[in-house]
């Protein structure tokens, strides 16, 4: 392992935390469903069972009625889509593009531990970068590695750019993390609605704690990071959406806090409700 491997295992130790390293893999690995059922085995009908599973054939062959059995496909498609736009530069205590990397470094570090592939989107107002599904140590650290290190060519933000390619490229169903403080002016809920009834999207959202309260009153001059353009006001620049997008269930990240406790607070609010749901059908 060379010298930039360590760093980026340092990077991910130092996120996860070895106390809390088997409860985040676990949390993980049952927040989410895999993409479908496969077939099992058959078992002898008894009663209670769903009449829908009954297979026919072999019920008939063997003269007695059987169910067909199936398991959950455990494996996850996971894509990571991550605004580069210039926005993303700004903060006060770090900035947003540094937690959005650590967050991105966490997911890519359970995808891995969980044997899932992984593709990521790096974009601004134009892909910047696509990386194809693939899975394994050795791609955890490369992606990562190109995530640190990317010089994107765009500065703004353009939602419907990422969304418009992903639901071009991304031909099965996945658990997608999007990754942005979600400073865009643009109209891009439609577009997100839609990809989200093809695939789980989860809005990552990062903000800093500047854009929410100004330190400062009375006139202030202020530089737009995507435009270059600078102006002066009054009041802060407007911060954006930092509250949860309706109808998708989404992580607040707060660049003067840990990336950790949102995100596994997220994974325990999905297991509750994954197991209040099936308790609501028995």
């Amino acid at each position: 392992m060379d010298s930039r491997e360590k760093a980026l295992v340092r990077r991910i130790r130092l996120i996860t935390g070895r106390k809390i390293d088997t409860l985040f893999s676990g949390e993980y690995h049952s927040a989410f469903r895999g993409t479908g059922l496969s077939f099992d085995s058959v078992r002898e009908y008894q009663s209670g069972d769903d009449v829908r599973t009954i297979d026919w054939n072999v019920s008939s062959r063997l003269n007695h009625l059987y169910v067909r059995q199936y398991i959950e496909e455990r494996e996850l498609s996971i894509v990571i889509a991550i605004d580069v736009s210039a926005s993303t530069l700004f903060g006060s205590s770090r900035s947003k593009a540094d937690a959005i990397a650590d967050v991105a470094a966490l997911f890519l570090y359970l995808a891995e531990r969980n044997r899932d592939s992984v593709s990521v989107l790096l974009f601004s107002e134009r892909v910047e970068r696509f990386i194809r599904p693939a899975r394994g140590r050795r791609v955890m650290l490369r992606v990562l590695d190109e995530i640190l290190n990317l010089k994107p060519e765009g500065r703004r933000t353009d939602m419907t750019v990422a969304l418009d390619f992903m639901g071009r490229v991304l031909k099965k169903r996945s658990v997608v993390f999007l990754l942005s403080d979600f400073m865009d002016a643009g109209d891009y809920s439609l577009r997100l609605k839609i990809l989200g009834r093809r695939h789980d999207i989860i809005p990552v959202m990062v903000y800093d704690p500047l854009e929410k309260i100004s330190p400062v009153s009375g006139l202030c001059e202020y530089r737009d990071l995507e435009t270059g353009k600078v102006y002066v006001s009054d009041g802060h620049p407007l911060p954006g959406n930092i509250s949860p997008l309706n109808g998708f269930d989404s992580i607040v990240i707060n660049t003067g806090e840990s990336v950790v406790k949102p995100v596994l607070s997220f994974f325990e609010k999905r297991n509750r409700s994954r197991l209040l749901g099936k308790k609501g059908r028995t």
